[in-house]
């Protein structure tokens, strides 16, 4: 039987929804829509999307680890220092991900078991930056533990992220090219935070296509 079609409660466009997604921004009137069960709930129009210059697109393709993806949305952030862009990754085989994109610099990271870091990682106030973590049998520097918040979205997400949702992160990586993330949500006082694990990638190397492509700049052959 096929999963009963949802629409947008602002426009009345269809809302696709996928089976790992949470919240979707309505590509036609950009109302962000939640779901909860069966029910789809309007929650207020996203905030503009910043231009970074970023190369990806929704619906753009490539391979990790010999699994195919599709880029099916992107959350933009913002904190003191700029704006950088998470983009939320289907897998082929059912599971999710996501593709860093600050700064030039790309990584892939999946979701690792919480339960594993209970309690086993400090909380989010008592890390720092250029000391190191032990993370799932790697010693990982610590590059980044910040308060951020959601600026905006396009496509589909695995959470309700709402723009002004203040979160905070930890990135952390590795001599090898591994690169990790500790997600705190919304409180940093607790030492239960969302492990992600990867490592940094080269858009070319990893085959992302179709790319964007700017006026007068050619990609290398």
């Amino acid at each position: 039987m096929d999963a009963p079609k949802t629409f947008c409660p602002e426009c009345g466009a269809p809302a696709p929804f996928r089976p790992s997604t949470v919240s979707l921004v309505c590509e036609y009137c950009d109302s962000t829509i939640v779901r909860t069960g069966v029910d789809v709930a309007l929650v207020g129009k996203v905030s503009h999307l910043v231009d970074t210059g970023s190369p990806i697109l929704l619906g753009s393709r490539a391979t990790y680890e010999g699994v195919p993806f599709e880029v099916a949305g992107r959350l933009q952030v913002t904190y003191e220092r700029g704006t950088w862009n998470e983009w939320f990754l289907t897998f082929a085989d059912g599971s999710v991900g996501w593709l860093a994109d600050a700064m030039g610099q790309f990584a892939i990271v999946r979701p690792m078991d919480a339960a594993a870091l209970a309690g086993k990682v400090p909380r989010f106030h008592d890390l720092r930056p250029n000391t190191t973590l032990p993370l799932f049998g790697k010693t990982l520097l610590i590059t980044d533990a910040r308060a951020a918040a959601y600026k905006g979205a396009e496509g589909v997400l695995p959470f309700d992220a709402r723009p002004g949702m203040e979160f905070y992160g930890v990135d952390l990586r590795g001599p090898e090219g591994e690169f990790a993330t500790l997600d705190y949500g919304t409180s940093g006082d607790h030492q239960q935070p969302v492990p992600y694990f990867g490592g940094s990638v080269q858009l070319d190397a990893i085959g992302l296509h179709p790319l964007r492509t700017f006026e007068g700049w050619r990609r290398a052959q």
